[in-house]
């Protein structure tokens, strides 16, 4: 994807000059076993950022031309200061094993690695090799990191198993860890919430606007998943994420809630794993219709779904490439992928 889209060059430009880090925001669950109405696993995520410029997470499918897994993701398009859309790694996925994972941005007081590979490879490489929990730990303790790499990760897999790791560019923590028979309950936000990982967290000074919100947001969502323990599927998290706070102060610019309506920033798309069913849900932009505020503010999140999902099913991708836009329209393989699902 690379559209020129030169009206915000200059602001994103201002954007990464201003800091050592991309600014963003994400909220993210995760439930297995006991916990679920089946006894599968679940994750599920918000991407909050910037409405102007962004990034902006559109749907994308990879064929991997070296016999690796098929896997559906969300590249995380920034804008650069030419005007073209840059690819800064895929912190969703999902592949046809069904391992999945969801990260959400975290800095770390830590130095990245002199051998890291760029964000983008790193995540083609973990959905194309990756197949379950076990391997997906392996894998970020071995594979050498730099921006975008680091963070908090969920990860599940076919087998039912799901974790919770707390990775910087150097240190890795499992904070959790359960196996099918177990009843797996996580949550995380822009915040590292283990012992280990609090001493090397500087996102309160580095990541203000999304650590801010980050206490609450966290302690929501677990307080939302363990009040629904036991029937937790898709359509228990889709009423997850679109959780508003009516207490939330409107003025802040990233609210303390998880279907964010900022001033600045807030959420501009959301995703469910339904990992035994190998289907990756979809939405852009806010779950609800609610538009108050100054539109001019609200950059591409004027063509949000309004909380309607897409089921992006890895049996049905057939076609490489990006499904959605970065302003939330459907691309011509988007159409023709909705329009086979619907026969």
């Amino acid at each position: 994807m690379k559209r020129k889209r030169m009206a915000a060059a200059g602001m994103i430009g201002m954007f990464l000059a201003g800091s050592a880090f991309p600014v963003l925001g994400c909220t993210l669950m995760g439930a297995n076993g006991g916990t679920t109405d089946n006894g599968s696993v679940y994750l599920a995520s918000t991407s909050d950022n910037p409405y102007l410029p962004g990034p902006r997470k559109p749907v994308y499918v990879t064929l991997p031309e070296d016999g690796g897994y098929k896997f559906v993701h969300t590249p995380c398009l920034l804008l650069d200061e030419n005007g073209f859309y840059e690819n800064v790694g895929s912190d969703r996925g999902m592949n046809e094993t069904g391992f999945s994972w969801t990260r959400s941005w975290v800095v770390p007081d830590e130095e990245e690695s002199p051998e890291k590979m760029s964000a983008t490879a790193w995540f083609q490489k973990l959905g194309s090799t990756v197949s379950t929990v076990d391997e997906a730990i392996e894998f970020v303790k071995n594979n050498p990191k730099g921006t975008g790499c680091q963070g908090n990760y969920i990860f599940a897999d076919a087998g039912g198993n799901l974790a919770v790791v707390e990775v910087g560019f150097q240190t890795v923590t499992v904070a959790g860890k359960w196996s099918k028979d177990d009843q797996g309950l996580t949550a995380r936000a822009n915040r590292w919430e283990s012992e280990t990982m609090k001493p090397l967290d500087i996102s309160s000074t580095e990541n203000p606007i999304y650590y801010n919100t980050s206490d609450y947001r966290y302690n929501r969502a677990m307080e939302l998943l363990q009040e629904n323990a036991g029937k937790i599927n898709e359509e228990v998290l889709k009423r997850i994420l679109s959780d508003r706070n009516p207490q939330a102060d409107p003025s802040m610019p990233h609210l303390n809630e998880i279907n964010n309506h900022g001033t600045t920033d807030g959420t501009v798309s959301a995703e469910i794993y339904d990992i035994a069913d190998r289907t990756f849900w979809y939405t852009y932009g806010w779950l609800d219709d609610d538009r108050s505020g100054d539109p001019s503010l609200y950059g591409e999140n004027k063509n949000s779904w309004g909380g309607k999902w897409i089921p992006f099913k890895l049996s049905e991708l057939t076609e490489e490439g990006y499904y959605t836009t970065w302003d939330g329209k459907l691309t011509e393989k988007g159409e023709r992928y909705l329009e086979a699902l619907q026969k």
